[in-house]
């Protein structure tokens, strides 16, 4: 990143316009139902596309000494402004972003995401949807950074999560082949039909998730029709498509 860039970006956030910063992902959202804080209630993680299907970081990048640090000068560069340099998604860049950036230091987050996830949205940025409709503003670095050095800035924020081992299923559970659907139990805590989501306090899925509070997409949409905060209930989730496909009360 040039200074006159920097520059231009820094001038940018205090008109309150919305600024690049590597804005990522996360469906998880402990905050889902608007409580105070840093909440990440509208991150998801979507499928990835077919022309990243094989976009994998090499196994050996996530723990190569002098790739972490080549991707921390990277990160330090063009990535902190807005993610912070914590990698907790609060720079000084992200006050006014619709779509804050991903919170990098939340460990469990971070483990659900694959190494072709993260090419993905290093690559391409907010330019794809669901992120260009929610605001991201996240440059697409794959026309300034070499595929190299995109392995080097993941390789580095994925150390910010603690993890400091290689990012594999043998490391983390949540990256092993998941059912094509999971059944769980929860209570309804809101519903959100502007973003088709369903926010559920819910507990573990075992092979799946565990317990937590978590807004989800709802395929179809009408299931939202069926329900109402302070519902117990029991729901099916396709875990490919990421959304409650099925949902019905408990009865009391």
């Amino acid at each position: 990143m040039t200074c006159t860039r920097r520059f231009t970006f820094i001038t940018i956030v205090a008109l309150g316009i919305v600024v690049p910063g590597l804005a990522g992902p996360a469906l998880r959202t402990a905050q889902a139902a608007g409580g105070p804080g840093h909440s990440h209630a509208d991150h998801e993680h979507p499928a990835v596309p077919a022309a990243y299907a094989n976009a994998h970081v090499p196994t050996h990048a996530w723990t190569d000494p002098k790739m972490i640090a080549k991707g921390k000068e990277i990160f330090v560069a063009k990535c902190v402004l807005c993610h912070g340099e914590k990698g907790d998604g609060k720079g000084l860049g992200a006050v006014n972003l619709p779509l804050k950036p991903a919170d990098l230091t939340d460990g469990k987050m971070v483990a659900e995401m694959a190494g072709n996830y993260w090419v993905w949205r290093v690559s391409e940025g907010g330019l794809v949807e669901p992120f260009k409709s929610k605001g991201s503003a996240m440059p697409a670095w794959k026309g300034e950074l070499s595929m190299n050095d995109r392995w080097a800035v993941i390789a580095y924020a994925h150390t910010l999560s603690g993890h400091r081992g290689p990012h594999v299923a043998s490391e983390h559970q949540q990256l092993k082949p998941k059912p094509k659907f999971v059944t769980g139990e929860g209570t309804v805590i809101a519903l959100r039909p502007e973003k088709q989501q369903l926010v559920l306090e819910h507990g573990e899925i075992k092979g799946f998730m565990e317990a937590m509070t978590m807004g989800y997409k709802t395929n179809p949409t009408s299931l939202l029709n069926s329900v109402k905060p302070g519902d117990k209930v029991r729901f099916t989730i396709d875990t490919e498509a990421r959304a409650i496909t099925k949902i019905d009360k408990l009865k009391e």
